[in-house]
């Protein structure tokens, strides 16, 4: 009775619309298509079931319904996962692309197919990895700025596996990275943001000065007039410290001529930082300062600042700014690290022939003690340095002709004038 309803029903669907030829050719074509489209129905509990009716729904009305293809290519799926001969296998993973490439020509959107399709074979067929790169970079070049988040992560795959075959050049992929992070990079979608990350993790073993220099040098003619890659190949310079390449002075200049950015002067300020021109690098450091948006990103300029300070030995600034950098990011032990280092390099200066250089070191070990306290990521860099100072700390027979012991309290003077206690080194 139920299937009898069923037919009535579908001959009275086929009536309307078999001359569309969504549902077939004929009456008859829609009927047995209707009939068919229930193989969704013993997806789970009959499989063999399901792809018997999908089979015939495919063949006779292969415009009926989008989800007949997004349906074929899982029911493939659980067949390659199934099968143990490989000849087989290779069979049901050929038609499962084919249902894609048919899927293309029956309702389109090729960009977006292309890009499932080589998702898919990233996963089946990781011995092709020229047919992958082939299906996947087409894809993104239909699709542009509008590809999908897990096509990008695919072909920065996709390219590296050829790096790795020796097919593909370490700045085929870093070209590559910067194609997708120019689209991820406009995006504000999380799915974007989370594909970014994953494409930036495949690419960071290629991302070094040796092959982004040249690249850049390459590409600046022709790009100094290209805000996006202005600011990603500053960012990627920037990000592997290639500052003494005199062409990160040229992409920062220009990228901050046209985008007069936070990120743009503090790029400007590792430059002359660079260059050990540390009035400019402050003065850079400002300013992107003055144009952060929040107090996160501000405390990182703030920190630029204090650090060229100390590079430039006015160790009371360094100290200042380190200080207002930890009093914008709580938990931060770096600054405190930096205010360390200003008192160890003080030693000498502070040395009033009595225990002012040895107050240095000790003043030095407090901060160095306070960063790893708070903050366990330093915790290594902090030991060490520890490490050092103390061991310019003074033997305890020095101690008695001050008429000082190991314990004591002493105010260090010079510019640091704080209080510590004193220590010894045996």
């Amino acid at each position: 009775m139920k299937k009898l309803a069923l037919i009535v029903i579908s001959i009275a669907i086929s009536g309307l619309t078999y001359a569309q030829g969504k549902y077939g050719k004929t009456p008859q074509d829609s009927v047995t298509c209707i009939e068919s489209l229930i193989y969704k129905d013993y997806m789970t509990s009959d499989p063999a079931l399901a792809l018997s009716l999908w089979k015939k729904a495919y063949s006779v009305c292969p415009e009926s319904q989008l989800t007949l293809y997004i349906n074929g290519v899982k029911l493939y799926q659980g067949l390659i996962k199934g099968a143990t001969d490989a000849k087989l296998q290779q069979a049901y993973k050929d038609t499962m692309y084919s249902i894609f490439d048919k899927r293309i020509t029956v309702f389109g959107d090729k960009a977006k197919v292309l890009g499932l399709k080589g998702q898919t074979m990233l996963v089946y067929s990781k011995n092709e990895p020229q047919k992958i790169f082939d299906v996947l970079n087409e894809s993104v070049e239909l699709g542009g700025t509008e590809s999908e988040p897990g096509t990008l992560v695919a072909l920065i795959f996709a390219v590296a596996n050829l790096e790795k075959d020796g097919k593909k050049t370490k700045a085929d992929v870093v070209e590559m990275y910067e194609k997708v992070v120019a689209i991820t990079g406009t995006k504000q979608d999380e799915s974007y943001v989370e594909a970014q990350k994953k494409i930036e993790a495949v690419a960071a073993p290629y991302l070094d000065c040796e092959i982004l220099v040249p690249m850049a040098e390459k590409n600046f003619e022709a790009n100094k007039s290209n805000l996006d890659w202005l600011r990603r190949t500053v960012k990627l310079l920037r990000f592997k410290k290639c500052y003494e390449a005199p062409i990160f002075a040229k992409v920062a200049e220009a990228y901050f001529a046209l985008e007069p950015s936070a990120e743009g002067a503090d790029g400007m300020g590792k430059l002359f930082l660079g260059k050990k021109d540390y009035s400019k690098a402050i003065d850079f450091f400002n300013k992107a300062a003055d144009m952060a948006t929040n107090d996160e990103e501000k405390s990182t300029y703030v920190m630029s600042i204090a650090e060229a300070y100390l590079y430039a030995k006015n160790y009371s600034s360094a100290r200042t700014y380190a200080l207002k950098a930890a009093g914008l990011k709580s938990g931060w032990g770096e600054p405190y690290i930096v205010i360390g280092d200003a008192y160890l390099y003080s030693a000498s200066s502070c040395d009033d022939g009595e225990l002012g250089k040895w107050g240095a070191y000790w003043a030095a070990v407090d901060k160095y003690q306070k960063a790893k306290s708070i903050d366990s990521s330093v915790a290594e860099e902090a030991n060490k340095k520890i490490a050092r100072a103390s061991a310019s700390f003074p033997p305890t027979k020095d101690l008695f002709f001050y008429g000082k012991q190991k314990g004591d309290a002493y105010t260090v003077g010079c510019w640091i004038n704080e209080s510590t206690t004193i220590r010894v080194n045996d």
